[in-house]
């Protein structure tokens, strides 16, 4: 526990300085978010599967961690001229409650939520985990430049934060918002600080191809544009150094029929190539998904389908997420060689009862088609894998406060099922994450 609170004090600490700075407009409009989240993970593996604890090799039947995150985000103004400049901070710390050696996965590759020691995370579970980060920002009208320890958020490039702790990626970021409705963004990350991790270092890679260190970059480009109530657009392009080219590219509409009456549907495509030295191998892949939604007062029916077209999976950069396929779902992204998927999806908005704030969805996934025979040496996993398939099952139940001493404390539940036939990249899992969180927004003046 005197370690524990020497964490803490450290990311007081650590967010004070920026507090005393007292420029007209810089703390004007600042804001300080302190998140605490509350983080139960369970993998029960089923019919012979298992994963391999990266400390000591043996099987694990079942994982179970459990922990405690804070994370401290303070997001300054900026100065007052035409030229403005700002600072922003992070400080985060991870503290294990419980979860042994034979139990805990680790935090990064291995789905968990504690990390272990060590440079790969092949060490011993750690009681604590922490880190600080930063980045100076200066702003001309209404476009923004930012260095440092930042969280890009784009189709082909967003820090991960679906575990304990968030991700990072060191490097610039270019953010523009002068024209109505379009949002302009471009950056060049050249690491990543994992989500359990204390470095800003890392290596760069792939989610299906593990961290590369001949990887040095990430850079991309890209607009949204919200043209009317109806109808929006993205369209973003990146390049992972010596590995590949990815772009995106997606459309979404929606009508309102009437006051408790509305559909929707949309688009998404991805197009990656090899480039350079091809670190990973030959990439031929082009991925899409469609959907269509109906609301029907507090009610939501979802269809939607998805398929790989390319002898290797779709990949995206390591440990990021904000996949825009309308399938990736909380074990499997359906995402593998030649894959063909379909989900049906209902949600209850329990407003309608009288009770804000809680929802439920159900949901169901099945892909078939999987062929990686011909995948190449940076997916090889794959190539045991013909006619391969899977279904998954979810339940998820959210309940947020809404008013009270306690407004915004969140509660959800995730539970998944997942199983396969001829299909050996994937494993046989029952999985559950029950999550607390508590987020507290602080306005400095």
């Amino acid at each position: 526990m005197k370690d524990s609170t020497s964490a803490l004090l450290l990311v007081a600490t650590s967010l004070f300085p920026m507090l005393t700075l007292a420029d007209e407009g810089f703390l004007a409009d600042s804001s300080l978010n302190i998140l605490n989240r509350n983080f139960y993970w369970s993998n029960d593996f089923r019919n012979g599967d298992f994963a391999v604890n990266p400390n000591n090799g043996e099987r694990q039947s079942r994982q179970a961690e459990w922990a405690h995150g804070v994370v401290g985000k303070f997001v300054s103004g900026f100065t007052q001229g035409t030229v403005g400049f700002g600072v922003d901070a992070h400080a985060i710390l991870g503290i294990k409650l419980d979860g042994g050696n034979g139990l805990v996965g680790n935090g990064v590759g291995v789905p968990g939520v504690v990390s272990r020691k060590g440079s790969d995370f092949d060490g011993k579970p750690q009681d604590e985990f922490s880190k600080l980060g930063g980045a100076l920002k200066a702003r001309i009208h209404k476009t923004e430049l930012h260095y440092g320890d930042v969280f890009p958020s784009s189709p082909v490039l967003a820090a991960s934060d679906i575990r304990l702790l968030p991700q990072s990626l060191r490097g610039w970021l270019l953010k523009d918002a002068t024209f109505d409705g379009l949002a302009l963004q471009a950056g060049k990350l050249e690491s990543s600080s994992d989500r359990a991790a204390s470095s800003h270092r890392g290596d760069l890679g792939t989610v299906y191809g593990g961290r590369l260190k001949d990887a040095d970059d990430v850079a991309y480009l890209g607009g949204s544009y919200q043209l009317n109530d109806n109808w929006a657009f993205k369209l973003h392009t990146s390049r992972l150094d010596n590995v590949w080219n990815q772009s995106f590219a997606r459309v979404d509409f929606t009508q309102q029929l009437g006051e408790k009456l509305s559909w929707d549907t949309g688009l998404n495509y991805y197009r990656t190539r090899d480039t350079g030295r091809a670190l990973l191998g030959a990439i031929d892949n082009d991925s899409w998904s469609t959907h269509l939604g109906v609301n029907i007062g507090h009610h939501r029916l979802l269809a939607a389908y998805s398929q790989i077209r390319g002898d290797q999976p779709f990949d995206y950069v390591w440990n990021t997420y904000d996949l825009q396929l309308d399938n990736a779902s909380q074990i499997s992204d359906f995402n593998n060689p030649n894959e063909r998927s379909w989900q049906a999806a209902y949600t209850y908005d329990f407003a309608g009862l009288g009770v804000p704030g809680l929802s439920v969805t159900t949901r169901y996934l099945s892909g078939d088609n999987i062929d990686g025979r011909k995948a190449g040496a940076g997916y090889a996993y794959f190539n045991a894998v013909s006619d391969g398939k899977h279904w998954e099952r979810n339940v998820w139940v959210t309940y947020t406060l809404q008013n009270g001493p306690a407004k915004d404390l969140a509660f959800k539940v995730f539970q998944a099922t997942h199983r396969t036939s001829r299909h050996s990249a994937e494993q046989d899992v029952d999985q559950l994450r029950l999550i607390v969180e508590y987020p507290l927004d602080l306005r400095l003046l």
